[in-house]
């Protein structure tokens, strides 16, 4: 991970160690929380008093907000200051805001999020929308239809897209002239499999445009879906399922039609009831365009799945995440973390 002199020596100009402002921006990049484990972990010391002393810190310069746990005795730290965002040009961030109402309903993905970070330094993460964009369309020559995508409603009608709203880690690995794109899926508490089906087929576009050179990691705190997880990733992308998706449909647009034209009276009780669930199912805006064009031409328009030769499994990988906690040593704020200090125990190495 390459971090900006610039951004470090702005925090530092805060009072913060080299240290102190390397954690903070990873911080601010890819979370937004942070735990006092993962601060002592990154630093690669034991013992309370340099954490006490970086968060009392961080805390009187209201550059970060104390949350008490709902139960337990762990609690959570939110970097919110926009002055801070701003010193390393992500005053915009989401990552300064908690969660509807104030609540932390997204800090744990989040903090899950920051301890993957933290186990994989060595790697070039494509921090903002506008560089995963930009590597992918640009470097890639992908087509930014092919990029999973959601449509936010604006006043006066207006619209804008962003891209990769799900904010996962994205990290380039191997070699430097052919680099894998490493996508990461962080598993919340409910542990849905079915959220997970909807994520991979949303970069499915994207997936079979990168063709061999991605790879997909689930994360977690538990191998409780890991089995579950890999069945889902190979079934979401196999040929078969796409032809059915997209027999799906057309058969929605034909109701869709029929509706728009008021022939129910040739239409069954089942079919009225497929046609009120495909309005819920393919309700975003990118479908009103498919549309458009299949009343004009009789036909559905895009690509037909690209048939992979290879294993689809050999592209989806597993990471448990394990807190790391370090022992004592002699280590003070102002050291380097040892480099053999890992977070987690993945699947495969990356």
């Amino acid at each position: 991970m390459s971090l900006a002199p610039v951004y470090l020596e702005s925090l530092k100009q805060l009072g913060y160690t080299e240290r102190e402002a390397e954690f903070l921006y990873i911080v601010a990049v890819h979370s937004g929380f942070f735990l006092q484990r993962q601060f002592s972990q990154y630093l690669g010391i034991a013992g309370r008093g340099p954490v006490t002393d970086f968060i009392k810190k961080a805390i009187q310069r209201q550059d970060v907000r104390e949350h008490e746990p709902d139960r337990g005795t762990q609690k959570t730290y939110h970097l919110f200051s926009r002055n801070l965002y701003s010193l390393i040009g992500k005053e915009n961030s989401r990552n300064r805001k908690t969660g509807r109402y104030g609540l932390l309903d997204k800090a744990a993905p989040r903090l899950l999020s920051l301890d993957f970070v933290l186990g994989n330094l060595d790697h070039v993460y494509l921090e903002e929308e506008a560089d995963k964009v930009e590597y992918l369309t640009v470097e890639k020559g992908i087509s930014a239809d092919s990029l999973p995508a959601k449509v936010f409603p604006g006043k006066g009608g207006s619209e804008t897209r962003h891209y990769f709203v799900e904010r996962f880690p994205i990290f380039l690995s191997g070699r430097t002239d052919v680099p894998i794109a490493n996508f990461t899926y962080i598993e919340d508490q409910l542990r849905s499999l079915q959220t997970f089906s909807s994520f991979v087929q949303r970069y499915r576009p994207l997936f079979e445009a990168l063709k061999d050179d991605f790879r997909l990691i689930f994360v977690s705190n538990s191998t409780q879906s890991f089995m579950y997880a890999r069945k889902t990733f190979a079934e979401t992308l196999s040929p078969e399922r796409h032809g059915r998706e997209r027999q799906e449909l057309a058969r929605f647009f034909w109701l869709k039609r029929m509706a728009e034209e008021k022939r129910f009276k040739e239409l069954a009780h089942k079919d009225v009831i497929e046609w009120q669930r495909g309005l819920k199912r393919y309700r975003d805006p990118e479908y009103n365009s498919q549309y458009e064009l299949w009343k004009k031409i009789g036909k559905l328009v895009g690509k037909e799945s690209v048939h992979s030769t290879g294993d689809r499994s050999q592209q989806f990988e597993t990471y448990l995440v394990v807190p790391h906690r370090v022992q004592p040593s002699a280590s003070d704020v102002g050291a380097a973390a040892p480099s053999d200090a890992p977070t987690a125990a993945p699947e495969h190495s990356f």
